[in-house]
């Protein structure tokens, strides 16, 4: 019984952390688990993506997490309501109105 098995994290278990992150208020440690993520070529889902902007979100980070929506969709993520209902409410709670009705208007036309 002397074997040891080395498990790897996949998108759920990231997806599952960030999510964590998310309810614990982390929202560095949410976006830093993101990037190690992309580090080990492991695509997050829209979970992670989703739980990682909800997290900025919660830490007032609007910022981040618009730029982590833009990002995600220059690589061909295909972001959901709840990824843009997050970005929305980030920027809402960041007072950036003009960002609050693109993404509104970017979601509407998805």
């Amino acid at each position: 019984l002397g074997l040891m098995v080395k498990l790897l994290p996949d998108e759920i278990t990231y997806s599952a952390a960030t999510d964590a992150c998310e309810r614990g208020t982390q929202w560095q440690l949410a976006f830093g688990l993101l990037a190690t993520v992309r580090c080990a070529d492991v695509l997050p889902n829209v979970i992670a993506y989703s739980a990682t902007i909800s997290a900025c979100e919660k830490g007032s980070q609007w910022q981040q997490a618009f730029g982590l929506l833009a990002a995600a969709k220059s690589i061909d993520f295909l972001p959901d309501v709840i990824t843009y209902s997050a970005a929305i409410s980030a920027c809402e709670k960041g007072e950036q109105w003009k960002q609050t009705l693109g993404l509104l208007a970017v979601a509407q036309s998805n």
